[in-house]
């Protein structure tokens, strides 16, 4: 199920494995942001809400994806994708979790592989 305690394992799993070009100013965005808006379609995404005092982590006016780093999962042939979004604020507001391009649903256990297999930095990050 995914809830507030499944988008906090998600956040400290991002922060620890996915290799964002700027770990710490992620951190800051994430550590005391409020989560809500949890899919129940058998993805893990989530809205994320960002105090406003807290530095932009991408040009403003724009919305869209910021990264992503993609896994393969123990489960063969499938992978895990986790993309974080920005809006016009230049705020995080959305992490997308999807197993295999959300055709399956993100396991209960995640098992991923090693090191991220794709990471992609967009070019509207202010770091």
């Amino acid at each position: 199920m995914n809830n507030e305690h499944r988008a906090r394992d998600w956040i400290n799993f991002i922060l620890e494995r996915c290799q964002f070009p700027d770990a710490q100013v992620l951190k800051e965005h994430l550590d005391k942001a409020m989560v809500s808006e949890f899919c129940q379609c058998g993805c893990n995404s989530f809205k994320v809400m960002v105090s406003a005092n807290t530095k932009a982590i991408a040009a403003p006016d724009k919305y869209g994806v910021i990264f992503e780093a993609n896994f393969n999962l123990e489960e063969a042939g499938k992978t895990l994708e986790i993309l974080i979004f920005s809006g016009k604020s230049g705020m995080v507001e959305y992490i997308e979790i999807d197993c295999c391009g959300n055709n399956f649903p993100v396991p209960e256990a995640v098992e991923a592989v090693g090191e991220p297999f794709h990471v992609s930095a967009g070019s509207v990050l202010a770091l």
